[in-house]
């Protein structure tokens, strides 16, 4: 006779009965946190890599059509011609007018870019600066041809030692302009010497030379201020001999007609122009001078880091401006203070 079940042990009935009663939701036991951490837990990792990596894959594609768009985008600049900056799109081996074969980029800077190129007209080896597709800088580089043109009339001898505008004209709203293919620049040069500077004898022939340019651009007829001359815009003709020519006339101007407040790089910059007062050919001579220093010794006479530090670096050498100059130069708070009793 079975042993009756001690009061209340349930029965098999009643554990049935409880069994029927538990909801269909409750959890799988094989989806339970401690199996999937223990017996399960490659299956885990497993499952973990596959979601992430497909999550990855989701980002990367959107990220790529986010890029497809914007180079979408970018093409419809002058109806694909040029790229966001305005400048045009280089292609090797494209002819301008049918006539200049582009072959390589020589330069890039604020105003466009220069590439060399080959004229088939006059079977040789051009250089074209080709100006951004935007009107300050179409303004800008109008100026310059009217500057270049005056020079080369005045210069038809080719003796003065100014580049040579063969020709300009527009490309798909580009001003190009066509210049004399010239070899490399007075950095260019010191760079090759390591920056220990060339010999006296050299610079002298570079004296000569940009002496007689700058007094050739003082004559009355044009009276032109270059107002950025420095190594970078000096060229040599040929990369063997010492004959150079100076280029980019981009920021000049005449006499009384000044056009830009912010002129000369910092390196090569006059007191006057530092201190905002009137300027005239003159600081086109103290850049000069700042560029024959350089060119024999390897480094700037004066390397200032900002205005402050280029005023400070002069006046340790030549020290203070004249009184009558600061008194009327418009920014001279900027580098002076006022000795509280000093007339």
């Amino acid at each position: 006779m079975a042993a009756p079940l001690p009061t209340g042990t349930p029965s098999s009935t009643d554990i049935q009965a409880m069994q029927a009663r538990i909801p269909n939701t409750f959890r799988d036991p094989s989806a339970a946190p401690l199996r999937k951490l223990s017996v399960d837990l490659i299956k885990t990792y497993k499952h973990i890599n596959e979601v992430y990596y497909a999550k990855k894959k989701r980002r990367a594609a959107q990220i790529q059509g986010d890029d497809t768009s914007h180079k979408k985008e970018r093409k419809i600049y002058n109806d694909g011609f040029d790229d966001d900056n305005h400048d045009y799109i280089i292609k090797h081996g494209e002819k301008f007018l049918d006539r200049y074969e582009i072959d390589s980029p020589i330069g890039k800077g604020s105003f466009g870019q220069v590439v060399k190129a080959y004229d088939h007209v006059e079977q040789c080896n051009v250089a074209i600066k080709i100006i951004k597709n935007k009107k300050p800088f179409l303004n800008q580089a109008q100026i310059e041809v009217k500057l270049l043109e005056m020079m080369n009339r005045a210069d038809a001898e080719n003796k003065y030692y100014i580049v040579k505008l063969k020709r300009h004209f527009m490309w798909r709203n580009h001003l190009c302009l066509v210049f004399e293919l010239l070899s490399y620049n007075l950095y260019d040069l010191l760079r090759n010497t390591n920056f220990r500077g060339v010999s006296l004898n050299l610079t002298r022939k570079f004296a000569q030379q940009l002496c007689t340019a700058l007094l050739f651009l003082s004559t009355p007829e044009l009276s032109i201020i270059h107002c950025d001359l420095k190594p970078e815009n000096i060229l040599l003709c040929n990369a063997k001999r010492s004959a150079i020519k100076i280029v980019d006339f981009g920021s000049s101007c005449q006499l009384g007609q000044r056009i830009y407040q912010y002129i000369q790089s910092r390196f090569y910059r006059s007191p006057e122009v530092l201190l905002g007062i009137s300027y005239d050919l003159a600081i086109d001579m103290w850049s000069l001078g700042c560029i024959l220093v350089e060119m024999h010794t390897g480094e700037p006479l004066f390397s200032g880091s900002n205005e402050v530090d280029q005023m400070n670096k002069i006046i340790e050498v030549l020290g203070m401006p004249p009184k009558h100059l600061l008194d009327q130069a418009g920014k001279t708070r900027k580098f002076f203070e006022k000795v509280p009793g000093d007339r």
